[in-house]
């Protein structure tokens, strides 16, 4: 029997494609704003190549939307085919070459009959090299082509609709993303679709940033775009309908407790986490709808606590990585070049994906090179011109090198070394740059009058903000003692300025988890993400400041709505509460061992379940006693400082 033919392309091909597409699609008031840092193409001429063998002739079938030809043993000068019709090769062993262009779209190819294209063949950008080449199992027939990203749609339906001004309001219930679909018997009719995450962005036609005219038509299919409201303007008869876009990523976690509001939380997270698990991950739905590595750093992590979807991390790794030689950090932004770098490893200690690592080590070592080229004459990363030193919203002193960009390079650096031995290359430059690193921190960003680490030395102010903080905490940077100081003295310190952003709310929720205050964390999450659900949102904010009022809390960056109210970076309390609360974490490489160590904290009664690579852990917590069961080998079970081996299949229960 014949395998499944699938379409193939060259390795991260598709991701850049797609990539570049999905950063053409950001609109404001009638602009189209595209991606402001690099974008690198997919190649546009690439040779497939496939070794057959057969006692008799055989039959063939190239399907290409581009242009080329089939070669038989090409080093040999041998017969040229044409594409997209049956062909017969010649029996014996042979190298079956198709050579294809297509500077419009992706080169790619589906070759059905005696020999069909699978991962089994490899692709080249005309060199001499030839890597595996890229395929999935959702491209598996002639028609429907990688060109077009396969989403699913489903019906929506609106909750209500009422009469306002010269039109009609539609309320969706929550926000939501898809197609809109407006049918009308009059093709004389005008009518102006305004789109809005909050009712009071539809009603101000200076500040909507998304809205659509309809003229001349009886029938209009809108693009798909986020909206919870959408106020069609126009007085005729008409219908509106719509379409919920989305992937099926299966849910395979959950977690409640005794506060009902946890639950609600939850799910609104995960519900926003769905909304942009897309192509790749994304920041919002709304403004940006674009791919940046900071979000997606946080998304990976999400994703192993929710999904554990490998293959949509990768897709989104692939994509920033973009292609070597390197001119500019990943979104301009130094830290978000170092979140790349960092999550390479943090997914292969999650999956085990070798192969991945890879292919897609040379990228990161021309990251970090690019990265080290611009150091200043200390060693330290400096903001360069064309560099965006971001790390947060809230404001620090970065009048010059800031302490967090440091400790984030000390850790890219570690980083570098695991992954250039995993690939049987040199690792001891990457392990010396941390170690010099390390001192160099110590010397000039720890003060210990204020028991913490400074933002920067420059300008003489010595400082304290949380984020540098942090990262000592979560990357094992500060000694023990040192971060019972940082503990005491900043995480603890009401005059240490807060953060705003859930963003780096999900570090610091991590950070006093590390350092034993689970109980802050649980009651942040009440009150910081149960505080948006107060003011009615139905997916997590970009932002939030505890006591604005409306509609002040939707503007951001000089825009009245300019805050993006479904933000990825906001679903940060399902890896909170499935790592810490309900405490599972691998402990060796792809899950070969993990541990369960639950923390109650402030809770008296919770449950829930978490994902593994080949099964799931399901954690009960009852007024003290604990049960544990879980189908995967290698876990075992942390309670009250006792150790306990978990058998897949056989509840544990201990109190």
């Amino acid at each position: 029997m014949n395998k499944q033919a699938r379409w193939i392309w060259y390795p991260g091909d598709f991701e850049i494609y797609h990539s570049n597409l999905l950063h053409e699609r950001r609109e404001e008031r009638g602009v189209n704003r595209i991606g402001y840092w690099v974008q690198p193409s997919n190649w546009m001429r690439v040779d497939f190549r496939k070794i057959y063998e057969s006692a008799e002739p055989i039959t063939v079938h190239v399907h290409t939307l581009g242009y080329g030809a089939v070669k038989v043993d090409p080093s040999l000068e041998g017969t040229q085919y044409p594409i997209n019709q049956d062909i017969t090769l010649p029996a014996g062993r042979h190298e079956l070459r198709v050579c294809i262009s297509d500077t419009a779209k992706l080169p790619c190819i589906y070759v059905t009959g005696d020999v069909v294209s699978d991962e089994t063949w490899a692709a080249s950008n005309t060199t001499i090299h030839f890597y595996p080449v890229g395929c999935t199992p959702a491209f598996t027939s002639a028609e429907a082509t990688p060109h077009v990203f396969p989403f699913c749609y489903a019906p929506m339906d609106y909750v209500s609709c009422e009469k306002f001004a010269n039109g009609w309001l539609y309320d969706f219930g929550k926000e939501t993303f898809g197609p809109v679909t407006l049918k009308t018997d009059d093709p004389n009719a005008e009518f102006t679709a305004w789109y809005g995450e909050s009712i009071e962005e539809t009603q101000d036609p200076d500040w909507c940033s998304i809205w659509e005219k309809l003229s001349g038509k009886t029938e209009y299919r809108m693009r798909s775009r986020a909206f919870r409201w959408i106020y069609v303007e126009g007085d005729a008869p008409h219908t509106l309908s719509a379409q919920y876009e989305y992937l099926p990523l299966e849910d395979r976690a959950d977690f409640e407790c005794e506060d009902p509001l946890v639950k609600k939380i939850w799910d609104v997270c995960a519900y926003t986490f769905h909304l942009n698990s897309r192509e790749f991950f994304l920041d919002g739905i709304k403004r940006d709808r674009w791919v940046w590595s900071g979000d997606a750093y946080q998304s990976y992590r999400i994703n192993n606590y929710l999904f554990f979807d490998p293959e949509i991390t990768k897709r989104t790794i692939t994509a920033l990585m973009g292609k070597p030689p390197y001119e500019q950090h990943i979104n301009t932004i130094n830290d978000y070049t170092m979140y790349a770098i960092i999550s390479l490893q943090e997914f292969y200690f999650a999956t085990g994906d070798l192969a991945f690592v890879k292919q897609m080590f040379p990228r990161a070592k021309g990251l970090y090179d690019f990265t080290v080229e611009r150091l200043d004459a200390d060693g330290l990363v400096v903001e360069q011109p064309g560099d965006w030193v971001f790390m947060d919203w809230t404001p620090m002193d970065k009048a010059g090198p800031i302490s967090g960009e440091q400790i984030l390079l000390w850790k890219a650096s570690l980083v570098m070394a695991e992954l250039a031995g995993l690939c049987g290359l040199p690792a001891e430059a990457y392990t010396a740059r941390a170690e010099k690193l390390q001192n160099l921190i110590r010397e000039k960003f720890w003060d210990a009058e204020k028991h913490a680490f400074i933002d920067t030395f420059a300008s003489g102010k010595r400082n304290v903000t949380r984020h540098a903080n942090i990262f000592a905490i979560l990357y094992d940077f500060a000694t023990a003692e040192e971060k019972a100081e940082i503990l005491e003295h900043v995480l603890l310190n009401p005059e240490i300025t807060q953060i705003t952003t859930p963003y780096f709310k999900f570090f610091e929720l991590q950070a006093l988890c590390e350092m034993g205050r689970l109980d802050i964390a649980q009651a942040m999450l009440t009150s910081y993400w149960g505080g948006m659900l107060e003011m009615g949102a139905t997916t997590i904010w970009e932002e939030f400041f505890p006591g604005e009022g409306k509609p002040e809390c939707f503007a951001m960056y000089g825009d009245r709505f300019g805050r993006s109210l479904c933000h990825a970076w906001g679903s940060g309390p399902i890896y909170f509460l499935g790592r810490y609360c309900l405490g599972v974490y691998p402990t060796d490489v792809a899950y070969k061992k993990f541990v369960v160590a639950p923390q109650p904290g402030i809770y008296k009664r919770f449950k829930g379940t978490v994902p593994l690579p080949q099964g799931e852990v399901h954690v009960m917590y009852d007024n003290g006693k604990l049960t544990v069961e879980t189908d995967q080998p290698g876990g075992e079970v942390h309670w009250h400082g006792g150790v306990y081996a978990l058998e897949p299949g056989c509840p544990l229960c201990v109190e």
